[in-house]
């Protein structure tokens, strides 16, 4: 009798231990979902225009031009730079997106300088300027 009850309890238990692990793995697959279709979003976007939108509007007003005017490069983001304009750490050595405006005031503090995230077009960072 202990042994069936064992054997019923042990069964319920990996039962419930499966459907506990295949409801997570549902919703992993819907964040995971809903990150790729993000970043497809953000491909059929010029990655300007994605980081235009993401600038607040004082420093949109500072830029002598609108986003189609932006020039726009990859770099690597150097691992061993103290001075690295993108604080999350996770980019050093990694290609990012290198976008410059035109500023007003390019004369004296240069252009705006912004990097994003390859993938997702997220503003990561932005250039030193004198």
């Amino acid at each position: 009798m202990k042994k069936n009850i064992l054997i019923i309890l042990s069964a319920i238990l990996l039962i419930a231990v499966g459907l506990f692990y295949y409801s997570n793995q549902g919703e992993e697959k819907v964040v995971n979902n809903e990150k790729q279709s993000t970043v497809k979003e953000a491909a059929k976007k010029d990655v300007r225009e994605v980081v235009w939108e993401q600038l607040p509007a004082g420093q949109k007003d500072m830029i002598d031009s609108t986003w189609e005017d932006g020039k726009i490069s990859k770099i690597t983001l150097n691992e061993q730079s103290a001075m690295s304009p993108v604080g999350d750490k996770s980019y050093a050595g990694e290609e990012v997106y290198l976008i410059s405006f035109p500023d007003k005031r390019t004369a004296t503090l240069g252009d705006l300088v912004i990097y994003a995230d390859v993938n997702t077009f997220d503003l990561i960072g932005y250039g030193i300027r004198d």
